[in-house]
């Protein structure tokens, strides 16, 4: 006979084992749908100042489905409504200020942080396969580059900080929506080349953070790999 699901002494919910070894194989599936989201974005850069509506909807879905991949069943479909109304938002209120324009903004930074947190959660429990410790830590390497991405975008729209193109190319184009992400990216992996210059303290901090998010998480991620007994 199959166990279920039964309260230990302490009162806390033991999870069946074969919808453990399930979760925890889809690793590999929530690395290739982050690697997805950012393929995507030449496809949906037209020059826009913002994101496509589209491709917000798409990265919520797919990290939406992350979670419930993840088992965490409740909270998806809490995410999954308060991710429905800012897509209509976005669809019927685009003409506002951007002050406004921002709430879409701010619900899809609170999606990608839930689920990046999760997947770190996950690369970090014990009892989790070498291979799925690795995909879920790549996973939300990538999510937190999308997440700094929208912090950056959020800090120019409120003028909390400044952001300024090259010498090069300034008067020959605007700040674009792929900016950040390139930005985001250049300083989270610590390239260093971006076509974007953050100006003012808070920009600065902002990408401070990001710098070492980018050299801490590989690192402590390695370290744990390297500490744990691999699940097979």
């Amino acid at each position: 006979m199959r166990q279920r699901n039964v309260f230990g002494q302490s009162g806390a919910l033991v999870q069946h084992p074969e919808r453990q070894a399930r979760i925890h194989r889809h690793g590999s599936m929530i690395f290739l749908g982050q690697i997805l989201v950012l393929g995507s974005v030449p496809i949906f850069d037209f020059g826009q100042n913002r994101a496509p509506p589209l491709f917000v909807i798409i990265s919520l879905s797919l990290a939406i489905a992350t979670i419930w991949s993840l088992g965490y069943q409740r909270l998806t479909y809490m995410l999954a409504g308060v991710s429905l109304v800012s897509c209509v938002w976005t669809v019927f209120f685009r003409t506002l200020e951007p002050g406004v324009q921002s709430a879409p903004l701010l619900v899809f930074l609170v999606v990608m942080l839930f689920c990046a947190y999760l997947c770190i959660r996950q690369a970090y429990k014990a009892g989790v396969a070498s291979a799925q410790r690795i995909y879920c830590g790549v996973a939300s390497f990538v999510m937190l580059g999308m997440v700094f991405a929208g912090i950056h975008c959020l800090v120019h729209d409120y003028g909390l900080g400044e952001y300024r193109l090259p010498l090069e190319f300034e008067g020959l184009r605007n700040i674009r929506w792929v900016d950040f992400i390139w930005f985001s990216y250049a300083t989270l992996t610590t390239a260093g080349y971006s076509d974007l210059v953050p100006v003012g303290s808070f920009s600065l901090t902002v990408s401070t953070f990001e710098g070492l998010c980018g050299i801490l998480l590989p690192a402590t991620l390695i370290a744990r790999i390297a500490s744990l007994p691999a699940s097979t």
